[in-house]
């Protein structure tokens, strides 16, 4: 009987092991799938994130290209083209860029009016400016390329203390052209009024404008009957000039 029992026991202890080693062995290969898993979903992110890298790459490189219709004719350059040709495609692709359209404003300067005979402006500050071209040299304002402009001044008189020279006076103002293919005043535009010095104070306004065709580099400027009574601000005294079609 003690036998019988130690053999029954020992069976039972050698059927626990088997079943133990059993569940070991099928544990160790769920573990080996579910390494071969990994490595296999990390593979494919691997690879989908490297698609997608190549992706926006290709986007971005490709988005650089895209260019208006004005700026490919000067961007797009043959492979065989000399170094002079690129640095010339170059440069007319950044002046393209930069081209502002011709428009000149000047205001009454802060200094005297006049110098001579024709009347100094400024160019500058603080709403004064000259663009595309346009250039202001001692009281000419000088056109930069051919076209069609409109043309305005406005003057601005009132009375600053000084003594009328006449009971009556005629104030005048004229925009003088001199074109470049020959050197002689023509005159755009003038305006008068009359104004009567009897009143203690007294302010005229004398407003104008046209359209012109003018010639490269030709010169505008201004003349005024009574220079020493023209208001001192920019927004009373102002000339200019700005292209609206080109030859």
């Amino acid at each position: 009987m003690e036998e019988y029992d130690f053999y029954e026991v020992g069976g039972e202890e050698e059927a626990r092991l088997h079943r133990q080693n059993t569940s070991i062995q099928l544990l160790i290969q769920k573990v080996a799938r579910l390494y071969r898993m990994a490595q296999f979903i990390a593979v494919a992110l691997l690879l989908l994130i490297s698609g997608a890298l190549a992706l926006l790459i290709t986007v971005g490189l490709g988005g650089r290209c895209h260019v208006s219709a004005d700026q490919k004719a000067t961007m797009i350059t043959d492979s065989n083209s000399s170094g002079i040709n690129s640095q010339r495609g170059t440069e007319r692709f950044q002046a393209n860029t930069n081209i502002k359209n011709p428009s000149a404003m000047l205001t009454a300067p802060r200094g005297g009016a006049t110098d001579g005979e024709y009347l100094q402006w400024e160019s500058v500050i603080p709403h004064a400016f000259c663009q595309g071209g346009f250039s202001y040299s001692n009281g000419s304002l000088v056109v930069p390329r051919s076209g069609y402009y409109r043309v305005f001044v406005q003057v601005t008189y009132e009375s600053n203390g000084e003594q009328c020279p006449k009971p009556q006076m005629m104030l005048n103002n004229k925009v003088l052209y001199v074109p470049y293919s020959y050197n002689k005043n023509v005159t755009l535009l003038t305006s008068d009024d009359v104004v009567r010095c009897s009143t203690e104070l007294w302010r005229k306004s004398l407003h104008t404008f046209g359209l012109f065709f003018l010639e490269a580099n030709g010169r505008l400027r201004v003349t005024s009957t009574y220079p020493k009574f023209i208001a001192r601000n920019e927004y009373q005294v102002f000339f200019g000039a700005e292209l609206l079609s080109s030859q």
